[in-house]
C-alpha cells in the first residue's frame, strides 16, 4: 500500500535538498590599483587573498544560512540585503559594511571577498568578524570585540586588539624583520613559523598556558608580544 504525501509537504523537502543557503544580494568592483583595504561597520565574514593569478576584485553579498534559508528564499519576500558601501579613494578600498534589516528569526550575513595585490596593507574595525587572510601582506591591523582569525602565508606587520580572540597564524616564510602584537582578554592563538626562524616571544597575561617548541631569542626577529587577562598561546 502506498501513501501520496501531499504536495505542501514535498514542497519544503525538495527545497531542504536543492539548497542550505540563499544569496540575496551582490555587488562586484575592480581594484586593480588598490593597495590597502579599510573595513568597518556591522559584523561580516571576510575573505582576502593576494593571488597574482586572479582578477583584482572585490564583492560584498548577503545571504542566509541555516536549516531554514530556503523556506524564506522561496515563500516570503527576501529582507537579506545588505547596504554595504564599497568605494575606492585613491589606492584605499573603503568597505562599510551595513547589516541586513530583516524581521524572521533567521541568520543573514555579510561576506566580503576581495583578492588584492601583493603587499597591501588590511584594516578592519568591526564589533564581530570571521576573517581569513591568504597570501602576502605589508601589515593587518584588526579590532574588535569578538573575532576568529585565520592568517597563512606572510605579513610584515601584525597587530590585533580583539577583547575574545581565535587566531591562527601560519607564516611561510620569515624575513627577520616581523612583528606580531596581539591584544585582548580571552586569547586562543596558535603561531606557526619556518623551522629556521629564531623568534623573541613574549606572553603576558592574568592566567596562560603557553605551549611552544621554539626556544625564545631575545632581539631576534619575528618579534612577537602577546598580552591578555586569560591566554593560551602555541607556538611553533
Amino acid at each position: 500500500m502506498s501513501i501520496a504525501l501531499p504536495a505542501m509537504v514535498l514542497a519544503p523537502i525538495l527545497l531542504v535538498a536543492m539548497a542550505s543557503n540563499a544569496e540575496t544580494s551582490a555587488t562586484d568592483i575592480d581594484i586593480t590599483g588598490v593597495t590597502a583595504i579599510v573595513a568597518t561597520g556591522d559584523a561580516s565574514a571576510i575573505e582576502l587573498t593576494s593571488d597574482e593569478s586572479l582578477p583584482y576584485s572585490a564583492s560584498v553579498e548577503s545571504k542566509r544560512s541555516g536549516w531554514f534559508a530556503p523556506f524564506y528564499s522561496s515563500w516570503f519576500y527576501s529582507d537579506c540585503v545588505s547596504q554595504t558601501r564599497m568605494r575606492v579613494e585613491g589606492a584605499t578600498l573603503y568597505v562599510e559594511v551595513a547589516a541586513p534589516t530583516w524581521p524572521e528569526l533567521e541568520e543573514c550575513k555579510t561576506q566580503l571577498r576581495a583578492n588584492l595585490k601583493q603587499g597591501a596593507s588590511v584594516s578592519i574595525e568591526q564589533p564581530a568578524f570571521q576573517a581569513k587572510l591568504e597570501g602576502e601582506f605589508s601589515s593587518v591591523a584588526l579590532k574588535g570585540k569578538a573575532a576568529d582569525v585565520s592568517i597563512d602565508g606572510h605579513v610584515g606587520q601584525v597587530r590585533l586588539d580583539v577583547d575574545a580572540l581565535r587566531a591562527r597564524l601560519i607564516y611561510e616564510e620569515t624575513r627577520q624583520s616581523e612583528t606580531v602584537e596581539i591584544s585582548g582578554k580571552a586569547l586562543d592563538i596558535h603561531l606557526g613559523f619556518d623551522a629556521a626562524s629564531f623568534i623573541d616571544y613574549q606572553v603576558t597575561a592574568t592566567a596562560s598556558w603557553v605551549d611552544s617548541s621554539r626556544t625564545a631569542v631575545p632581539g631576534a626577529r619575528p618579534q612577537v608580544r602577546i598580552t591578555g587577562e586569560m591566554v593560551r598561546a602555541t607556538i611553533r
